[in-house]
């Protein structure tokens, strides 16, 4: 099942979050304190064996509350898979989706099927309770009274019983006394091993309450309910390891505490450690009078463990050696490998650095939990992940939960700014805390948020370039602004301007700021407006930026804020296309040359890349590395050749830049300027009119 939308009241500082829609990798962004981990928390009552504690209400109850209440409710999609199982089981239903929810008033986890009709029906199946003790009724009314007379029948005649087990040593006893009483009379026998039979074949479902909604509602507790995992905090694995230790630790301590995963302990850090390697401690033992085969042992165990945690690893990768040393001491020895193959500083996990010991623990952790069956398409709940490491571990951190949401649905709880990474609602969520009425609340409106509370999504958004944004002495007399897709956009709008040198078109007067990616655009536009400054968007000729241009106008900019890339009244598909293709195939085969010529690489023409035929230059170089993709050329990087161009016009080389490319830009910086006066001489309150157009 995946998670769809939520709802949690009367928890903690929690008084109604309202419906909360969430995507398959949601972060719920907000201070400390806000209530991140209290909505966390909340989502792990919708576990099937969870209790609601009566201190975990909120303090702030109003009459409504303090009746029963549902404290928090979620909705839910089945998978295909799930669909299959319950088309099969109950062939009449058409059921896609399912409300699970936990009240203050009552233990037992409930359901609800939104916008399907389940028959209240009796079941007319012979496992129902109701027409087994019928049957068992009526075979005994047809029985001889001699026999009928000797039996206990009190078992079946009552309510379906509690303990099923119960149940079935009376059935067995009634068994016995009717196979002895009844041993003349073949015919009863013969009736009554039939039913007797049934009963066995079907003793599973024979509970299952006579109608169709209680057993659809068992079917799922028993097999689709969905699980919620949270994890905190883990204990951080030592270079050495004691492993009589950790043999003790393992047996006094609590083993099946998966579902909440709080203060996780050492010795469950190295148990997982153990099953990435594969490695078994009995295995050693059985191997111990032979230095041959544990080396072997190790170094097939280092290999495993090696393979399974560097596609989490960020940055070079690393190799782990697992030594056996007297004592029974397992050394954890880390060394770092570089892309010619070469390894370097090789040493003790314990002497690496606090943020290097705690990525490699929770990478550890992480990967062997989601691998174990018991954690497959369970809900995956982080309470600040990667927390106090450099951001590009962070970043690290941050592709493992991407290549998790495969198989499960992962929500986090975070305030780090390379923690962020998708800010389409439903996928990036604010909690903000009402210190007053210490309540919180959650919207998907992230911009409106409090200056604080949006810090770690500006710096996510245009990575750092935000700092003004804070600062109130800067408002409406300030520099036009322009809002870029892109950084290449950027460095290429200054570079250009230098290279012009032009001070009637200048971008002197302007604040060029990049947008992390496309759907970064649409708030940071927004949060600048709303901060005082006079706003423009410089947008790309695709179909993610005309989508784009609609979310503005709903969000009241005008069309003369909103200004794509054209030449001659024909829009363009980026800011390259200014160039001349001779310019640019120049820019471009200089990058290359160098860095390609193992393999092959010769310089490219017009010719060969108009022969692409695809939409724009930069699609037509795309196309050709494709060609080129098992020769090793790798991904046609735009950003280097950006590179290349800009520092070639801050030396003062860049004479490969043609007149015509020249006169191309000034066409661009000409069109933003007219924008930027024409945007000046329209009175503020008919700016707001969505309607003004250019």
């Amino acid at each position: 099942m995946r998670l769809r939308r939520f709802r949690v009241r009367a928890f903690r500082c929690i008084h109604d979050s309202g419906y909360i829609t969430v995507g398959d990798l949601a972060a719920f962004v907000g201070r400390n304190e806000s209530g991140k981990t209290t909505i966390l928390q909340a989502l792990t009552l919708l576990n099937r064996d969870e209790m609601v504690s009566e201190l975990d209400l909120c303090d702030e109850m109003t009459d409504e509350l303090r009746s029963e209440n549902k404290i928090v409710e979620g909705e839910f999609e089945f998978n295909e898979n799930e669909k299959e199982l319950l088309e099969e089981k109950f062939p009449n239903l058409n059921i896609n989706k399912i409300i699970i929810f936990r009240t203050n008033k009552n233990d037992q986890i409930q359901y609800s099927f939104p916008s399907s009709e389940i028959s209240q029906k009796k079941d007319v199946s012979f496992t129902s309770w109701k027409n087994l003790t019928e049957n068992l009724q009526n075979f005994v009314e047809a029985i001889p009274n001699h026999i009928s007379q000797q039996l206990d029948t009190k078992f079946f005649e009552s309510s379906l019983p509690i303990d099923k087990e119960v149940f079935r040593t009376e059935l067995k006893a009634f068994n016995s006394v009717i196979s002895d009483k009844a041993s003349q009379e073949q015919q009863v026998i013969s009736e009554w091993k039939e039913i007797y039979d049934k009963i066995i074949e079907n003793f599973d479902t024979v509970f299952v309450i006579n109608n169709e909604r209680k057993g659809l509602e068992e079917f799922i507790l028993d097999n689709l309910h969905p699980r919620f995992v949270y994890f905190s905090d883990y204990k951080k694995i030592l270079g050495n390891i004691d492993l009589s230790d950790y043999l003790k630790d393992s047996k006094t301590s609590e083993s099946g505490g998966i579902e909440y995963l709080e203060e996780f302990d050492r010795a469950e850090t190295v148990r997982n450690l153990l099953y990435l390697a594969e490695l078994e401690i009995e295995d050693l033992k059985d191997i111990d009078g032979s230095p041959s085969k544990l080396i072997k042992l190790l170094n097939t165990a280092s290999k495993k463990l090696t393979a399974r945690l560097n596609p989490s690893w960020k940055g070079e990768p690393i190799h782990v050696d697992l030594r056996l040393n007297p004592g029974n001491i397992m050394s954890v020895v880390i060394s770092d490998v570089h892309k010619d193959g070469t390894i370097t500083n090789t040493g003790l996990l314990n002497r690496r650095a606090e943020g290097f010991k705690w990525t490699f623990s929770f990478i550890v952790n992480f990967a062997a939990e989601t691998q174990k069956a018991e954690l497959k398409e369970a809900i995956l709940l982080l309470d600040e992940p990667a927390r106090n490491l450099h951001p590009t571990q962070q970043l690290g951190i941050s592709d493992l939960l991407k290549n998790l949401t495969g198989s499960n649905q992962v929500l986090y709880a975070t305030h780090s700014p390379f923690m962020i990474f998708d800010y389409t609602p439903g996928n990036l969520l604010v909690v903000e805390l009402d210190r007053k009425k210490h309540l919180s609340r959650i919207f998907y409106d992230y911009w409106n948020a409090d200056d604080a509370t949006l810090t770690p999504i500006l710096y996510g958004l245009a990575k750092g370039l935000v700092d003004s944004i804070l600062d109130r002495e800067i408002g409406s007399n300030s520099r036009p602004l322009i809002i870029v897709e892109t950084m290449s956009d950027t460095l290429y709008l200054n570079a250009f301007d230098k290279f012009l040198q032009d001070p009637n078109i200048s971008m002197n007067p302007l604040n060029v700021v990049p947008a992390y990616n496309k759907n970064s655009v649409l708030p940071l536009s927004i949060f600048y407006r709303n901060h005082g400054y006079n706003t423009f968007v410089l947008l790309d000729n695709d179909l993610e930026s005309k989508q784009i241009v609609e979310q503005l106008k709903d969000n009241n900019f005008l069309d003369i804020q909103i200004v794509f890339f054209e030449k001659g009244g024909e829009l363009l598909q980026s800011i390259e296309e200014y160039m001349t293709i001779e310019d640019y195939l120049y820019a471009v085969n200089q990058t290359y040359e160098i860095k390609l010529r193992k393999e092959g690489f010769n310089n490219l023409t017009k010719e060969e890349i108009s022969l692409q035929e695809k939409n724009g230059m930069i699609e037509n170089l795309i196309a050709v590395w494709n060609e080129h993709r098992e020769d090793d050329w790798g991904k046609f990087e735009k950003e280097e050749v950006c590179r290349y161009v800009c520092r070639k016009i801050a030396l003062g080389e860049a004479n490969f830049l043609s007149e015509k490319t020249r006169e191309n830009l000034r066409l661009l910086y000409r069109l933003i300027s007219e924008r930027i006066r024409k945007y000046q001489n329209i009175s503020p309150n008919t700016r707001f009119q969505k309607n003004y157009t250019t």
